[in-house]
């Protein structure tokens, strides 16, 4: 007979065990104490270039770009196939651009095997520029050499990834920013390369890339006429192609009017398709002598109220050519003086390392220059790290040009306590991010949780 003390005695044994965890595997719970699921992460996956690549971009009549793309987070990594050799470009920037000189190699190619044009070299005594450029076996020479590096993430020289890890470790630092439970493996890597020197075979390339492309060198006037008929950029990395305009501008030179050709209509339509910078660089002028436009730029810093330390150290930053850094400029005027935060902009800026994320910070003032011309801005905010804006509707702007977001815990680092932070620059009504590429579902869902508008494909 069980009694009444019995059963007493049963429950509070059960209590006990059920306290312990003990009873079917219950776990402890202690007190006001919530348990909180982990905050999940994701590492950059392998892309398919067929699912984000429109056609043209995909595969022309010079090229072919292979089926497997990496990405760091923030941009692709392309390998391109084409009879002008392989190369590796990282960025849909740069993509368009290597995609779109493309035409002009092809241009030059027939333009070697002419008749008036071996009949010019011969006069000039260049026997040596006679070999179309298919056959003269060269790799176009990029910050992302093949040859050079293994086809791997970790081998691609840093673009975006460099960028988004100084803005985490920023935000980190701030007040109320990211508490130091984060510790991203990738920021700990980045911070080894650069305590190593940047001695990895990927800051190889890069520093050659630098060497080679980047700091740019003055062309004579006649080069700057091809560069300007092939509708290409002067300051290109894209080593094949300048030593390919330098021959045939040579050539010129050597024997004046006995050798003039000028590209077909047709051709000139398709150099135009993806440099869809050239327009705007025409209106700048910007196959102007580089000496010219770097004034130009100092000049529209100045005007903007941006200091001279900051205009210089901007000036002779590598990273940017006279073309990038102009296009920037160029943007920051058209907001114009009446709109504060120009000097963060450009200190910002100032942390451009490489070739893409010079491109970044063009494409982010670029974006807020279009802005502006239909919802007034009233502030340009660097503070947040990524360089925003807050339009006179006091809704905060964030251009993303990256091409492929995941949701990194760099990424989650900044994106912590942003709205708290930029309230700080002034009330914010709300927060629109817009990504020029694409975003995973994960970093769409934590961005829409801090209460931001986000849209893919549209910057």
């Amino acid at each position: 007979m069980v009694t009444r003390s019995t059963l007493f005695k049963r429950a509070s044994w059960l209590r006990l065990l059920a306290y312990c965890g003990c009873v079917a595997g219950t776990p402890l719970l202690l007190p006001h104490a919530e348990a909180k699921p982990p905050q999940q992460f994701e590492k950059p996956r392998e892309l398919r270039a067929s699912d984000i690549l429109p056609a043209q971009l995909l595969k022309g009549p010079y090229h072919t770009v292979n089926e497997r793309v990496t990405s760091d987070g923030y941009f692709n990594n392309y390998r391109i196939q084409s009879q002008f050799g392989d190369m590796t470009v990282e960025g849909l920037q740069l993509l368009e651009i290597r995609v779109g000189e493309m035409t002009a190699l092809a241009e030059l190619d027939k333009l070697s095997s002419t008749t008036v044009f071996q009949e010019a070299a011969y006069k000039s005594g260049k026997n040596l520029v006679l070999a179309p450029v298919n056959l003269v076996k060269k790799t176009a020479q990029t910050v992302s050499d093949p040859k050079k590096m293994a086809d791997t993430i970790s081998a691609v020289p840093e673009g975006a990834e460099k960028l988004f890890s100084w803005a985490y470790r920023q935000a980190k630092g701030a007040a109320n920013a990211v508490g130091d439970a984060f510790s991203s493996s990738d920021i700990d890597s980045s911070k080894k390369r650069e305590k190593k020197g940047g001695d990895d075979k990927a800051g190889d390339v890069l520093n050659k890339g630098t060497k080679l492309g980047l700091d740019y060198i003055g062309y004579t006037k006649n080069q700057r006429e091809w560069f300007r008929t092939l509708k290409i950029n002067p300051y290109t990395t894209n080593e094949t192609l300048r030593d390919e305009v330098i021959r045939v501008a040579s050539i010129e030179t050597a024997v004046g009017a006995a050798f003039k050709v000028v590209p077909s209509v047709a051709l000139l339509g398709q150099l135009s398709t993806f440099n869809r910078w050239y327009d705007r660089a025409e209106k700048l002028s910007l196959y102007e002598d580089p000496d010219v436009i770097r004034e130009k730029n100092k000049g529209a810093l100045t005007t903007l109220g941006v200091p001279q330390d900051t205009i210089t150290r901007f000036l002779d930053n590598k990273a940017y050519t006279p073309w990038s850094r102009r296009f920037i400029t160029a943007s920051l005027s058209a907001i114009g003086p009446q709109v504060s935060g120009h000097s963060e902009f450009i200190l910002a800026a100032c942390e451009a390392t490489n070739e893409p994320t010079a491109l970044y910070f063009v494409s982010v003032a670029e974006s807020l220059e279009n802005l502006h011309s239909v919802l007034p801005l009233k502030k340009i905010v660097a503070s947040l790290y990524l360089p925003a804006a807050i339009t006179s509707q006091n809704s905060l702007y964030v251009p993303l040009p990256v091409d492929y977001l995941f949701w990194t815990e760099t990424v989650a680092g900044i994106f912590k306590d942003f709205k708290a932070r930029a309230n700080k620059e002034g009330k914010i009504s709300s927060i629109d991010i817009v990504v020029r590429g694409q975003l995973t579902p994960l970093a769409r869902q934590n961005l829409e949780k801090m209460g931001a508008k986000v849209s893919a494909g549209h910057l």
